[in-house]
């Protein structure tokens, strides 16, 4: 990221981290006030203008807080894009919603309801006051992507998820502190510290999970979205942000201490000797079950589609016709069912992945599913174009038998084996004569 956008969001952390102090404070503590909203009422009465400021209707009072938040505000507005500072804001208003709430939530014990509902509703508006969310929108909205708000129902689900896992983190590493001071965490409640545990764990690995094909192929949100996810949760495990002077407390005792860092690129895959004549001849057979229509060795496939050579975005351009090499898969199976044609690659950022028959035989796009876009992905060992959907876990990887046939595979998370398929070119329509026809 560019400097300047490293110090805007710098600034928002800061008075995150600020109004959290203000209104965590105790009545008598010595905090900067706002000269207009003294009283017991105090800090529902700033909470209530940094709505305002929020909402754009500025601030000329004498409160510090909110004239901060106008200066941050219109950093924003003056840098950001306007369909991505709308998420940002809606996430800020929903953080004050949150921190109000803390204030004013009693004991568990004196509280409504059961264990279950107590902590559904703390760890939806707990994951809000955590501040990640309002960092990573915030980065989201001065970000230079393409159709990014293509990939926003994706891109917010994986954040919902893991600032759920940093709340939780949050609870384990000061739940003493807090229980001291007389506030409410998801142990107050009742939730165990093992549970919490693997609650967060499995909330981290789903966040990772669900954005590994746009981090794979190089999308700036989700690798942001990840590597601020990744510092929160280590930095839990080491101390207390509030108490950092404690920092020499023992690590938390979980399997967090252990979140596994993204995989380094591999290697090239070191493939036994072949001859040129054998490679050439599991090539012409490919090719020969292509333009038959049936069946062919998943082995011999992988084998082949690891020696083939990587294509190029460029030679993607156009309409291709689809089919796959088994017929008994899940995968097969549903292509089959909504009579899968093949796809269509008008530009990197605009692919139509599924483009289908109805019922008439007319080929039309289905975009049930989304559409997609093309990136440059390295998968076992080779970088070559690939397919990346917008709303769906799935990357699809090419290499190249000929110029007008492509080898494939769909690399579907939670799949246990990618599914192979061919891609042939649909010859572009010859341009009707014009004139006399001399």
């Amino acid at each position: 990221m560019p400097a300047e956008t490293c110090y805007q969001v710098s600034r928002l952390t800061l008075w995150l981290m600020a109004i959290d102090n203000v209104l965590d404070a105790p009545e008598t503590s010595e905090v900067p006030r706002a000269p207009d909203s003294a009283g017991p009422d105090e800090p529902q009465a700033r909470i209530r203008t940094w709505h305002r400021v929020l909402a754009g209707h500025g601030h000329s009072g004498g409160d510090p807080v909110a004239c901060a938040l106008v200066d941050i505000a219109g950093g924003l507005d003056r840098d950001g894009r306007p369909e991505l500072l709308a998420v940002w804001r809606e996430s800020m208003h929903h953080t004050l919603i949150g921190m109000r709430r803390e204030r004013e939530a009693a004991r568990p014990t004196a509280a409504a309801g059961s264990r279950e509902s107590q902590l559904t509703d703390y760890l939806r508006h707990g994951a809000w006051t955590i501040g990640v969310e309002q960092q990573v929108t915030a980065l989201w909205a001065l970000m230079d992507e393409p159709d990014l708000t293509r990939r926003l129902p994706v891109l917010r689900g994986a954040l919902r998820q893991a600032a759920i896992a940093i709340r939780l983190l949050n609870d384990l590493r000061g739940h003493h502190r807090e229980q001291a001071e007389g506030k409410t965490d998801a142990l107050t409640i009742g939730l165990s510290e093992q549970e919490a545990y693997r609650r967060a764990e499995t909330g981290l690995e789903d966040c990772r999970r669900a954005l590994a094909p746009l981090t794979a192929a190089g999308y700036g949100s989700a690798v942001a979205l990840e590597r601020v996810v990744l510092w929160h949760a280590r930095m839990y495990h080491r101390f207390d942000p509030v108490r950092p002077g404690q920092a020499a407390a023992a690590p938390l005792q979980g399997s967090i201490a252990h979140i596994r860092r993204p995989p380094p690129v591999p290697e090239p895959r070191k493939n036994p000797p072949m001859s040129i004549e054998h490679v050439e001849h599991i090539e012409q057979e490919v090719l020969d079950t292509i333009a038959s229509g049936g069946e062919y060795d998943r082995t011999k496939l992988t084998e082949l589609f690891d020696r083939l050579e990587p294509v190029g975005t460029d030679l993607l351009i156009g309409t291709w016709r689809g089919g796959s090499f088994e017929r008994t898969s899940t995968n097969a199976a549903l292509l089959a069912e909504m009579r899968w044609y093949g796809k269509r690659f008008v530009d990197a950022d605009h692919v139509q992945p599924l483009l289908c028959r109805d019922e008439e035989g007319t080929v039309y796009s289905n975009e049930e599913m989304g559409l997609a876009t093309l990136r440059e992905v390295v998968h076992r060992g080779k970088q070559s174009a690939a397919m990346v959907y917008d709303q769906l876990p799935i990357i699809d990887h090419f290499r190249r038998l000929t110029d007008d046939v492509l080898l494939c595979v769909m690399d579907k998370k939670g799949d246990p084996e990618d599914f192979i398929f061919h891609l042939t070119r649909v010859p572009a329509p010859t341009p009707a004569p014009s004139g006399d026809g001399a």
